[in-house]
């Protein structure tokens, strides 16, 4: 699935996750966090206070949100 986001929204690793509807919770988040299952752009976040912004847009214009290994989402700044 594909979301799409006002391009000054610059949201916290686990609000990002809650809007993409990956996760119900930010507690949610924070447990999968501890479980090395949550991922932006194939790279493993290790800290909920990781912040989302214009560095993790790809070449392609999108960021991959991902939490574990089937569910992933496209963020795509407008």
């Amino acid at each position: 699935a594909t979301v799409w986001l006002a391009a000054r929204w610059r949201p916290g690793v686990l609000s990002a996750f809650v809007t993409a509807k990956l996760a119900a919770s930010n507690g949610e988040v924070r447990r999968a966090i501890s479980n090395n299952a949550v991922a932006v752009n194939d790279v493993r976040i290790t800290s909920d206070k990781h912040t989302i912004g214009e560095s993790d847009v790809t070449a392609d214009g999108v960021i991959k949100l991902s939490l574990g290994k089937k569910n992933h989402v496209l963020l795509k700044p407008v």
